[in-house]
């Protein structure tokens, strides 16, 4: 049971690593996929515009090259580059989005007034990643300790202060936090109207979390 609890840890912090740093917690639905646009997905602080299986795949790299740069004036005279997925951080993909439509709202206090609402509720994916890496980042390296502390255990070893004796708890904690973070983004994350699913990455994370109690759950039954 305690190698188990072990290998169910370890495989957790893969999990955990994957989802922190994967692109595709939310993801674009099929169905509002255009042809003329890519697929849109997003990490914790980054996107991802999937030009691929787009007709005029160069054009729709621009775009995405322009909309998710720091400097749109500037990325505008650059060129892009060859890689048909265009990687950009979510913030600049709200502030960007914002100003290409007050650029056209001119007196148009109703088109300035959404503009600021999509805004507003696109940043609320970048804040929501932000708590969330944070909140994983520290269940990561909980779940680090506790995989040194029941293997400690296991082989008999001490380490300082007889820690080793906590890596069960470790486990309950760390695991818990990783399912917190899943749950802090799931409720302050923004699906632009339903146009978007959990993705992988999201689902991978909250596994993680349930892995890391289960390791918990397999050190009471042993009888070490």
């Amino acid at each position: 049971m305690a190698w188990a609890a072990v290998g169910c840890i370890f495989v957790a912090l893969i999990l955990a690593c994957v989802g922190q740093f994967g692109n595709s917690w939310l993801v674009q639905n099929d169905e509002t996929i255009e042809n003329d646009s890519g697929q849109v997905s997003f990490g914790l602080s980054n996107m991802i515009v999937d030009c691929t299986e787009v007709a005029q795949e160069q054009a729709c790299i621009q775009f995405a090259y322009v909309l998710l740069a720091e400097d749109m004036d500037k990325a505008a005279t650059e060129t892009p580059p060859s890689d048909s997925k265009v990687k950009g951080s979510i913030e600049n993909y709200c502030e960007n989005t914002y100003s290409t439509i007050i650029s056209v709202a001119g007196d148009n206090q109703e088109l300035r007034n959404e503009a600021g609402d999509i805004r507003e509720n696109c940043l609320n994916n970048d804040s929501a990643g932000a708590i969330t890496g944070i909140t994983i980042w520290i269940a990561i390296l909980g779940v680090l300790m506790s995989g040194i502390m029941l293997t400690m255990s296991i082989i008999g070893k001490e380490l300082p202060g007889n820690i080793q004796q906590y890596g069960r708890i470790s486990s309950f904690v760390s695991g818990g936090l990783v399912i917190l973070g899943t749950v802090i983004w799931l409720l302050m994350k923004y699906d632009f109207d339903g146009n978007f699913d959990n993705g992988s990455s999201f689902y991978l994370t909250f596994f993680a979390g349930t892995l890391a109690i289960i390791a918990g759950v397999l050190d009471i039954f042993d009888k070490r």
